[in-house]
This record gives structure tokens, C-alpha cells and sequence, in this order.
């Protein structure tokens, strides 16, 4: 039974169907129930006339149903799935008849996505923590579908994971970004090459200790995820550093709220300026999405412009960022551990804060690749790696 996406859904077992002036009420068997709209039920149907057999895109519109469009009657089929006839044929073609498939029924009423069946419930560390994490292996998840799938649900659950003994390459990061989707560019190019410059436009390129931040916290939409992938890594220095910002965050919600509200509530401008770039943003530290849920941890010290406001209003902020900078390079939080040659970071760039430690300059070569990408990508591809589980 085809339905109007590529996903496979788990059948579900109806018990009863009920028809009301303005839709259908579903009843399953683990007592649950699931109203679907006529007019809306009506667009996405997988008639052929309606949603179109390749692109699975519906090729009708609300200006395509009459206004008093309605159900007629609802049945539920030998098979399971669920037999709906309309009160109006809409098209030349119309049988005035649809088939809906029980799984996709009761996932797209019941669940804002789909029901994954795999656990990806946020899990916060610190560093007693981040080694339980857990790491994938190189040799293996460029081709082992089941590597890559638990690769993704690890980067959704932690918000970093950390690749071991990749092959060394400079083609390695892209193949691999790739195989999660599609790459973000931004001024600093589609794949960026983290070495010491003469002139360097970032701290990234220097041989200086940069404290945990996230990139591009000047631009409207930072980037969802970073990739970094070592290839040389012979300096005295350079350790990459790590600390969860979802941690920080929930510390402060939990022991000091007015903290948590302060940096929730007011926001921050940051500034990135070069000589052919200049991005600017105002934002809080700790954005939130619809459901009041930490979504964003935003920050990076020194892409901040000046306070504006009231005296006592910019002290409380300045010393509500100083106590959120001091807790996420505290010991208890922030990690330390060298990249060695075919090891890769990914991390989701909203929320983990990553940095490194100083390093001599000219004591080695330290070549790290990275690229950008968004966490539409990521769960796209978890999407996609699950559509044949059923």
C-alpha cells in the first residue's frame, strides 16, 4: 500500500472508524486515537490524479476543494488499511474514492515526525561523562549502514561524536559529509583548512588557545553541525577541548535561574568583521524553540560587540556571561584529548562548544578540515537510513 511519502510504516491495527461533518476518527487497538481533517485527508491521498507517483508531491490545493467537501463513508479493508469515499469527485479522473494506509494514518495525526524506534532522547556530559559517549570506527562507517545509523542517533542524543581511523585524505571529509548530506558554505569556503597563517581572518588560524565557542555565532542561522578532520597533528600543543552547552545550561536552570533567565532573555551582539565580510547578529546566549525547549546555546567571546543599555542592566549581563565562560571551561565540564591523524569530530554546532588549547609555533605541523553543515541534514539522513526498518 503506497502512501504519500517514501517512508515504510509499521502497520497498525484499527478497531473502529467514525465519520464527522468535517473528518474521520480513527480507533486503534492500543486505544489511541488519531481525527484526520476530509479536506486535508482528501490532498493527501495517493490517487494518482492527487500526489504524483515519482516525486510523492501533491499536485492539487485547498483551491481545488469545494466548500462543503466531506466524508461520505469510511471502511476499514480486509488488509487493515482504511477505504474513505468523498462527497464531491474533484478531478476528471476522480473515483471519488481514496485508500489510506493504518500506519501512515496514525503516525502523521499522532506524532509531530516520525516514530523512529530508536532511542534519541538528549543525554548531557560532562567529563566524567564524555567518555561513555560512544565512538564509531573509521574503517567501517563509510560502508556499514548500521555504523552510519548508530553514528547519527549518537550525534543527535550527545551532540558530538567522535570518528576513529578514517583513512587520511584530503578527499575523506567530504565523502563522509556528504554521505549526511549536503555541505554549508560560508565565507571561510564550502571545505575550510584550519593551519597557522601570516595573515590569518580568525583565531582559528593562529597558534593561540581558543576558548570553547561555537562558529559562526555572528550569523543568523548557525550552522547546525561541524565537522573537523585531522589529518597532521604534530605540535606541543593544540588539544581539541570540548564542553556540552546543553550542561552549562541546565546547571544554571537548575542551581541559579535567574542566571538561566538573564542569558534566555537578553540578547548579545556579536560582530564578525573582515576586510570583505561584515556579519553582525543580536541574539541571547540560550535561544528556545516552540515548546519552551533549549534549542540553541550561542556564543563565542571574541565576536562580541560592545554592552548597550542601562548601566546596572549591562553589569547583570556581563556578569551572567562571565559566570556561564567560567563554568564551560571549567575542569568539570570542558574536556581535553589530542586529534590524532584520521580522527573526526562531529558535533552539533548549536550546542556543543569546542575549542583547543595554544600551541608552539613551528613546533610541528597541525592541519585540521572541517566543514559546516545544518541539523535539517542530519535528520534527514536518520529519516532515510530508517525508511526500510519495518
Amino acid at each position: 500500500m503506497r502512501t504519500p511519502d517514501f517512508v515504510t510504516y509499521p502497520l497498525r491495527v484499527i478497531k473502529d472508524l467514525k465519520v464527522h461533518p468535517l473528518g474521520l476518527e480513527v480507533h486503534y487497538d492500543d486505544n489511541r486515537k488519531s481525527f484526520h481533517l476530509a479536506v486535508d485527508l482528501r490532498e493527501h491521498s495517493v490517487d494518482i490524479e492527487t500526489t504524483h507517483p515519482v516525486t510523492r508531491e501533491t499536485l492539487i490545493s485547498p483551491l481545488d476543494i469545494p466548500e462543503n467537501f466531506s466524508i461520505k463513508e469510511a471502511n476499514i479493508l480486509e488488509n487493515g488499511h482504511v477505504s474513505v469515499t468523498w462527497s464531491h469527485s474533484i478531478t476528471p479522473e476522480d473515483k471519488g474514492c481514496s485508500n489510506f494506509h493504518s500506519g501512515w494514518l496514525y503516525q502523521t495525526a499522532l506524532s509531530d515526525d516520525i516514530e523512529f524506534g530508536v532511542n534519541l532522547e538528549i543525554k548531557t556530559w560532562d567529563t566524567d561523562g564524555f567518555d561513555d559517549i560512544p565512538k564509531c570506527d573509521g574503517s567501517t562507517i563509510l560502508n556499514d549502514d548500521k555504523e552510519f545509523l548508530d553514528f547519527l542517533v549518537y550525534l543527535i542524543r550527545y551532540g558530538i561524536v567522535v570518528i576513529r581511523n578514517l583513512p587520511i585524505g584530503k578527499e575523506i571529509l567530504e565523502e563522509f559529509a556528504s554521505k549526511i548530506g549536503t555541505i554549508r558554505s560560508s565565507n571561510f569556503g564550502r571545505i575550510f583548512d584550519v593551519k597557522t597563517r601570516k595573515d590569518p581572518d580568525s583565531n582559528a588560524y593562529t597558534n593561540e588557545e581558543l576558548l570553547v565557542h561555537n562558529d559562526l555565532s555572528t550569523r543568523e542561522y548557525v550552522p547546525g553541525m561541524q565537522l573537523l578532520y585531522c589529518i597532521e597533528n604534530e605540535t606541543d600543543g593544540g588539544l581539541s577541548t570540548l564542553t556540552d552547552g546543553f550542561a552549562i545550561a541546565e546547571s544554571f536552570k537548575q542551581k541559579q535561574p535567574e542566571i538561566y533567565k538573564i542569558l534566555s532573555d537578553n540578547p548579545v551582539n556579536f560582530a564578525s568583521k573582515g576586510e570583505s565580510s561584515d556579519y553582525r547578529i543580536k541574539a541571547p546566549l540560550f535561544q528556545h524553540n516552540e515548546t519552551g525547549d533549549l534549542s540553541e546555546v550561542r556564543w563565542t567571546c571574541w565576536l562580541r560587540s560592545p554592552l548597550r543599555g542601562k548601566l546596572k542592566e549591562m553589569d547583570k549581563l556581563y556578569r551572567a556571561q562571565k559566570d556561564f565562560y567560567r563554568l564551560a571551561n571549567d575542569p568539570k565540564y570542558k574536556v581535553e584529548f589530542k586529534l590524532m591523524p584520521g580522527d573526526m569530530m562531529c558535533m552539533d554546532n548549536r550546542r556543543v562548544l569546542h575549542g583547543r588549547t595554544g600551541f608552539t609555533e613551528n613546533s610541528g605541523a597541525r592541519w585540521i578540515r572541517g566543514c559546516y553543515m545544518e541539523r535539517d541534514e542530519l535528520w534527514s539522513a536518520l529519516r532515510v537510513a530508517l525508511r526500510t526498518q519495518y
